[in-house]
């Protein structure tokens, strides 16, 4: 164990507010947005994206193409709070409950208003949504998509992560209580264990077909377990280094994640073939990503820069811009796809897209995500919840 790693109980469990934490909630939320953005209208990516410096060729757009890497980010900073949260609380029934119904009120209410808006609107842009039996928007309603048997796809794109989000909130007691009882070290190699094991299995049930038609049980809860551990396991490590250490730790981390990227761009074509890094990039990559965060929260001058108010504001409403970004840039295509073929008119798209992403997340967060939540703590909030009577094993 390196000097100053320090691994014991939480020790983040003052759960106080973190303005970083919102700041990089917020990137990830954009990073999405890039990426989507940048695979509707890729004009000024075509034209601008390689450059050519000190006789190496660089990829400007290469961050804009990882961007769905903020997905993991998600992943991670749910494991590290809601995670966080449980640590000390005893999981009875009310503690239980409480905890459940708020983390469905965060996902459902938002999710219902769009989809609201989305049929409303579905008459008016054609396309913008399949068409759908019944049973179909039942599923897409209770949010049971890309879920068996039906598999059903989600109407909204970007929903596929909801479900995950989901199961995880219902698993993640059952996290705590193996963390109690063996260790979160035990249980963060359990998680690991298991999205291996899963997308291995996955991998080996579909040989010789195009992995990615079936991306959405390769990374279900199971296939995507680790991203959320690695963020509650954040939890119990404490870094006693010097800030020079510190610093060191966060360029190396950062390192680490250019390097992956460049080992999955290397073998990008054989990825989905079965290549045996499908099984484990993922997982790795959500590991690497919460020893960017760890380091992040490590020291104020880290944190500082993601702390600044407009991407706490960001943040806040970042779940807002997740949902409505896509159905955004689908209108823009749909209704206007032959207009965007130059670097500056696919320019004129992102910003256009930025505004309106931010305009409906506004509405999504100020009308329905927080009043709902702020009743939902008022109603909950019935009564302290009772602190687990002895200390959480490490």
């Amino acid at each position: 164990m390196p000097h100053g790693l320090v691994m014991t109980g939480p020790v983040m469990t003052d759960h106080k507010f973190i303005p970083a934490l919102h700041g990089l909630r917020g990137i990830a939320a954009l990073a999405v947005l890039l990426f989507h953005w940048n695979g509707y209208f890729p004009a000024l990516h075509e034209e601008y994206a390689r450059v050519e410096l000190f006789g190496i060729t660089w990829n400007l757009f290469r961050q804009i193409h990882f961007g769905w890497v903020g997905v993991l980010l998600f992943f991670v900073l749910s494991g590290y709070l809601l995670g966080g949260q449980l640590i000390e609380k005893n999981l009875d029934a009310r503690t239980l409950s409480r905890y459940w119904a708020r983390r469905f009120l965060r996902i459902y209410p938002a999710a219902w208003f769009q989809l609201a808006i989305l049929l409303a609107v579905a008459g008016l842009v054609p396309g913008l949504i399949a068409t759908v039996s019944w049973p179909d928007l039942a599923r897409n309603f209770s949010l049971w998509i890309n879920m068996p048997p039906s598999m059903t796809e989600p109407l909204n794109g970007v929903w596929w992560t909801l479900p995950i989000e989901l199961s995880f909130y219902i698993i993640l007691p059952a996290v705590v209580l193996l963390q109690r009882r063996f260790g979160w070290l035990t249980m963060l190699v359990a998680c690991i264990l298991i999205t291996l094991g899963w997308r291995a299995v996955v991998m080996h049930v579909y040989s010789g077909h195009n992995l990615a038609n079936v991306q959405a049980v390769l990374d279900a809860l199971p296939g995507s377990l680790t991203a959320f551990a690695f963020g509650f396991a954040i939890n119990f490590v404490t870094l006693n280094w010097s800030t020079r250490a510190r610093f060191a730790g966060l360029v190396a981390s950062v390192g680490i994640y250019l390097a992956m990227q460049q080992w999955l761009l290397a073998n990008l074509e054989s990825y989905w073939t079965g290549h045996w890094m499908l099984a484990v990039w993922n997982p790795a990559m959500g590991g690497v990503v919460a020893l960017v965060v760890l380091f992040i929260l490590s020291h104020d001058s880290f944190s500082r820069p993601f702390s600044n108010r407009p991407l706490v504001w960001l943040g806040e409403i970042s779940f807002g811009v997740y949902l409505w970004h896509y159905p955004v840039l689908k209108v823009l295509d749909i209704g206007f796809g032959e207009v965007w073929t130059t670097p500056a008119l696919s320019a004129m798209a992102l910003a256009i897209c930025l505004v309106l992403t931010l305009m409906l997340a506004a509405i999504s967060y100020y009308m329905i995500e927080r009043p709902v939540m702020g009743w939902g703590k008022q109603s909950l909030a019935r009564a302290p919840l009772a602190p687990v009577s002895s200390a959480s094993s490490a």
